[in-house]
């Protein structure tokens, strides 16, 4: 198998290359076919994560592909065959839904095997959102992001279960490594976040409504009465200044200045992981697939999460954390008063959460469930 596809070139094609899963993936993925002695060609709008594209071996072309007019998908559509043309690309692998627009028509017009990879549930409002994000499903195979993706495929889009491959997405051992900070390293960060001598509680992930600050704001109300924690929320607003406004005068009304720190955005959040007990994802709409479980227990760290989505594939039920029913904050309270008082070994279950975590979900299984999705598209069995 690995002779007959040596020396493959796949196009992938994404809206950019900013810091986000979806690049993350793209870029994770071509790193991954340079060490398969394949050609890896990515085409995007650019972004900050080119130079790690280009020393990883992948090769970039920019092209104006988050623009969602249909002109521009057209003009994007006939650069991207001259790209197929020029670099005998046997594969175009779209990953977001303008630019698989584009992806498709150039992977028709040359003739050339094209496979998607389904990264969200994307809303369908109506009719015409439901067909721009048929996208998604045009090609030889589509790749879900976890068996939630794959089944949300097979309901909306009317696709054949068959057709649906399945590629968790991973963690990088080498980011997320609990041995990579001494001991003193992170007492240092807890000194430097006032949050010596504390049982850490965290909540990774950008400030918008549905990651679930609101009800993780008021479950820690709830366990006001204990001095041991303290709080972070790990993310950026970014345009988002009155919701952050919102949390803030929340946090004040519910008496928890000095409990809870919203952090700002941070490009380093493996420290974060390794200062803290227990990490919370309380999203309120179901997560695609929800890196933050397997960043916790690649980081030996349990997690609570919300029931439904990709966490109910990523947590293991009071094995490696705790899944909390949707927006209930009394049982998120009780749980985390369980972490607080002992009613859960964190350690154990933060070793489980390590073990699971390298066993099922790492950058290399993922990209290997993709490089398997090509052999199926390309008609040979991997």
């Amino acid at each position: 198998m690995e002779k007959d596809l040596k020396n493959l070139n796949v196009l992938q094609v994404t809206a950019a290359l900013h810091e986000g899963g979806v690049e993350r993936g793209t870029v994770e993925m071509s790193r991954f076919l340079v060490a398969q002695n394949c050609g890896s060609f990515v085409a995007s709008a650019g972004g900050q994560m080119v130079p790690e594209l280009l020393k990883d071996g992948g090769v970039h072309f920019q092209l104006p592909l988050k623009n969602r007019n249909p002109v521009s998908i057209i003009y994007s559509a006939l650069r991207l065959v001259t790209v197929i043309q020029r670099n005998n690309i046997k594969l175009v692998h779209a990953r977001s839904r303008a630019p698989a627009w584009a992806a498709f028509l150039a992977a028709k017009w040359t003739n050339t095997p094209f496979v998607t990879t389904f990264h969200g549930t994307h809303k369908i409002q109506n009719n015409l959102k439901k067909f721009y994000n048929s996208s998604m499903v045009r090609g030889e195979r589509v790749i879900a992001i976890s068996q939630f993706i794959k089944d949300h495929v097979v309901k909306h889009y009317g696709v054949d279960p068959q057709k649906v491959d399945i590629a968790h997405r991973g963690v990088d051992p080498r980011k997320f490594d609990p041995s990579a900070l001494s001991q003193a390293e992170v007492d240092a960060m807890k000194k430097a976040w006032h949050v010596e001598d504390k049982v850490v509680i965290t909540l990774p992930g950008r400030l918008t409504r549905w990651k679930g600050q609101v009800p993780f704001i008021k479950a820690l109300a709830e366990l006001k009465g204990d001095p041991s924690w303290h709080a972070l929320i790990v993310g950026g607003a970014g345009k988002k200044t009155a919701y952050k406004k919102e949390l803030e005068n929340l946090i004040e009304q519910l008496g928890l200045k000095t409990r809870v720190t919203l952090t700002g955005g941070q490009a380093n959040i493996p420290p974060f992981y390794a200062m803290s007990d227990v990490i919370v994802s309380a999203s309120s709409e179901p997560e695609a697939f929800g890196r933050v479980a397997i960043e916790a227990g690649a980081m030996k760290k349990p997690v609570i999460a919300t029931a439904h989505g990709g966490s109910l594939e990523t947590v293991q039920h009071e094995q490696t954390g705790l899944l909390v029913p949707v927006d209930d904050v009394e049982t998120m309270a009780k749980m985390l008063r369980g972490f607080l008082k002992g009613d859960y070994n964190k350690g154990q279950m933060g070793e489980k959460a390590y073990a699971w975590v390298q066993n099922t979900f790492t950058v290399e299984k993922m990209c290997q469930a993709e490089w398997e999705a090509y052999h199926k598209i390309l008609g040979e069995e991997s």
